[in-house]
């Protein structure tokens, strides 16, 4: 295996969607993400009769933060992180980094705007192939994630096999649960044993949704297949007391939650979580509150776990962070081996190509075997590529990096 010395957990396809609405079914692709040019110049990427997105913010790859727009670029500018995978490894060479796990383009989230069940498997199928090829220029450098359509369990489970004989597909994306609401029911079991079976992390871009106080669970029509808590209580109050008032759209306590508290954890134990770009600072606070408050009401609530709701997200769940200083300070809090570096390329966030600069300010003071787990080995575990007895023997191996002797760029003082 590559001797890796620092992957990033998160990091981003964002191709013209050209590149792949070729491979759908001729009479769909009048209904697949186009480009369309908006006003003043620039392309934007438009699905159905929704509100085009402009390229913006998440092609800020080497631009100053003064130089940050919002609209005007194009493809054929052929900025950093739309080109080919041959692009791709000239990028990573430049900032640093032995590999990614790449996520599709950020407009993806809007994919659950259009309601057409046929579109979307028509969308995740071309995609994850496409996905395929694209990985395929340097299949230890690419890692790539595929899209799972958010339409039903059927749907779900069918391409998740698909993509479980994809070599260089690396891990399942859910952009819901996998019957397609935002609430998990027993109706998702086929999924679930399919990807327990398989051993593929399954993996979202913050949440699968659900993490609005305001509603209901179970979804309207579901309640014969909705997830139960055993006790005297409904699951997502419940569930609520032990998010201890943090929830926001991009942090997913709700997911967790009920993925151990409807017991799918305790069915399935080989599953493996990854949620990128959740950040891991609040981490800490709400492991703790959590096991607290759990200790406070299952005695009223009679519920009963096999395991403290903080082990099975250690056992199950890794995060990955960008630069989260207050997280790498409190790694031991949460669990050295939950948690995953990640640029973010080539989204604002990013600072590549200077990604360097940013592991040597976060990681410098930490033991070299404890920053190995977090750089690279940890999320390698998490997609299978490893296991935790190899992560033991090689985070403490001397380190001969793949990249150690390219010219490091020098950061650009006035780039703020």
């Amino acid at each position: 295996m590559r001797k890796y010395q620092a992957i990033s957990a998160d990091a981003h396809v964002e191709v013209a969607p050209t590149a792949w609405t070729e491979r759908m079914p001729a009479n769909l692709r009048d209904k697949a993400p186009k480009v369309v040019q908006v006003e003043g110049g620039g392309d934007a990427v438009q699905i159905g009769d929704s509100e085009p997105a402009p390229l913006g913010l998440q092609l800020t790859g080497g631009q100053k933060y003064t130089e940050f727009v919002t609209k005007g670029l194009k493809f054929a500018d052929k900025l950093p992180g739309t080109g080919d995978g041959a692009q791709r490894v000239t990028e990573q060479d430049k900032d640093g980094t032995d590999a990614e796990l790449l996520y599709a383009a950020v407009v993806a989230t809007s994919l659950k705007k259009i309601k057409d069940p046929a579109v979307l498997k028509a969308i995740a199928t071309a995609y994850n192939s496409f996905l395929q090829d694209y990985c395929s220029y340097a299949p230890d450098r690419l890692l790539g994630v595929g899209v799972i359509p958010p339409t039903n369990v059927e749907d779900a489970c069918a391409e998740l096999e698909r993509i479980g004989k994809m070599p260089n597909i690396r891990a399942a994306q859910l952009l819901s649960f996998p019957n397609g609401g935002e609430w998990g029911t027993y109706g998702d079991e086929p999924f679930w044993k399919l990807a327990n079976d398989l051993g593929i992390c399954i993996t979202a871009h913050h949440n699968f949704g659900g993490e609005d106080k305001g509603k209901s669970h179970p979804l309207p029509g579901q309640k014969d297949k909705a997830l139960k808590l055993e006790g005297a209580v409904d699951l997502a109050m419940f569930a609520w007391l032990l998010t201890c008032d943090l929830p926001m759209p991009t942090i997913p306590i709700l997911t967790i939650e009920q993925l151990f508290l409807g017991g799918v954890l305790d069915r399935y134990p080989k599953l493996r979580f990854h949620f990128a770009e959740a950040g891991i600072g609040w981490l800490p606070y709400w492991l703790e509150q959590m096991d607290d408050r759990f200790n406070r009401h299952k005695h009223w609530a009679r519920v009963k776990l096999a395991k403290m709701p903080s082990q099975y997200v250690r056992d199950h769940i890794s995060f990955s962070f960008q630069e989260d200083h207050a997280g790498v300070a409190l790694r031991h809090s949460i669990g050295l081996h939950n948690i995953c570096w990640a640029s973010d390329f080539p989204h604002s966030v990013s600072d590549w190509p200077f990604s360097r600069d940013v592991r040597e300010r976060l990681f410098g003071k930490v033991p070299g075997n404890e920053r190995r787990k977090i750089e690279a080995l940890n999320i390698l575990v998490q997609l299978g590529m490893m296991t935790k007895e190899e992560r033991e023997k090689v985070s403490n191996e001397p380190l001969q990096s793949n990249v150690h002797s390219l010219k490091i760029p020098a950061r650009n003082a006035s780039r703020s």
